[in-house]
């Protein structure tokens, strides 16, 4: 039963404010969790139905040595039991929130979807006032991710039936369950992916009025293969970076600041190119992009990887 717990742990609701959110719904030998975005469901060989609260459910599970046992007491609180343990979970006997699978049902590359996933997922912003960017856009065969200083377009290899914008906390849990689902299912403003085992997450979705990115990665240029060089320079100066996170690159050095005597710089004598960047993003590109322009600096760098392209916007 901790396999089942584990799968639909991540859409436990972690507030209180609506009390049911924090609450597993265990219905007809399924158990679901659902937390306003998102919702998970998996099969539980327990015939009783019953809203146990999720956390202390989860932890008396985690206690049983031996097998465990479930009932409803009198009280109507889920008991559980293993050898010499005992503990009883408090439920709720009203009707609840949590959602199922809806709209029309497709096929999918699941193995190619969860591979963009995980490539483009790193990603992924953060920005509240642009919350189109806390998604990976999937339209036709391309998945798109952007944190407003970099813009990457993954070609999955097969078209998506539908237009849709995965929110962060559903790409969060596809990588946690990292295996690939099997169809998918939609309506305007949810998504299901369905997975082995009758195991399915179910996520709101984002708005997809995203930016034309093509006026960013449409644009010819003449990338290079990138210096492994630059990413052990990263590595070695973080420490010394300023509150902006810079790095300048130019006349053969990588250093946190062009000060004379302050900082801390990496020598790379046959280093060609110039430019001032933010560390972090840089270093996004190591083990995604095997080529870049930096000669387009201050303009959007393009860069390039497997099935990938991208830019990176530098500072001035």
């Amino acid at each position: 039963m901790l396999d089942e717990l584990k799968f639909v742990k991540g859409a436990i609701g972690k507030k209180d404010l609506i009390p049911y959110l924090t609450h597993f719904k265990i219905e007809d030998g399924t158990i679901r969790s659902f937390n306003g975005v998102l919702a998970l469901s998996s099969p539980i060989d327990f015939d009783i139905n019953c809203v146990p609260k999720a956390e202390p459910f989860i932890k008396a599970i985690q206690n049983c040595k031996e097998t465990a046992a479930l009932h409803m007491t009198p009280a109507k609180r889920l008991g559980v039991s293993s050898g010499a343990f005992k503990a009883f979970i408090d439920c709720v006997d009203e009707e609840t929130p949590h959602v199922v699978p809806e709209g029309e049902t497709f096929e999918i590359d699941g193995e190619a979807l969860l591979k963009a996933v995980k490539t483009i997922a790193p990603f992924v912003g953060e920005d509240a006032s642009r919350p189109w960017s806390n998604g990976i856009l999937i339209n036709g065969q391309s998945a798109y991710a952007t944190n407003n200083v970099m813009v990457v377009e993954y070609w999955v290899g097969s078209l998506f039936p539908i237009v849709c914008n995965l929110p962060k906390a559903a790409i969060r849990e596809m990588l946690r369950i990292n295996e690939p689902p099997i169809i998918a299912q939609a309506t305007a403003e949810s998504l299901t992916f369905h997975y082995s085992g009758e195991r399915w997450l179910r996520t709101a979705l984002l708005k997809t009025d995203w930016p034309d990115l093509a006026k960013v990665l449409d644009v010819e240029c003449n990338p290079e293969p990138i210096d492994d060089r630059l990413y052990e320079a990263l590595e070695t100066i973080k420490p010394f970076l300023d509150k902006w996170g810079r790095v300048f690159i130019g006349d053969g050095l990588i250093q946190t600041t062009i000060a004379e005597g302050e900082g801390a710089w990496y020598e790379v004598p046959d280093y060609q190119y110039e430019g001032v960047y933010q560390l972090q993003m840089l270093a996004l590109l190591e083990n995604v992009a095997h080529s870049i322009d930096f000669t387009s600096y201050p303009k959007p760098c393009i860069f390039y990887g497997e099935n990938l392209r991208g830019a990176i916007v530098g500072m001035r």
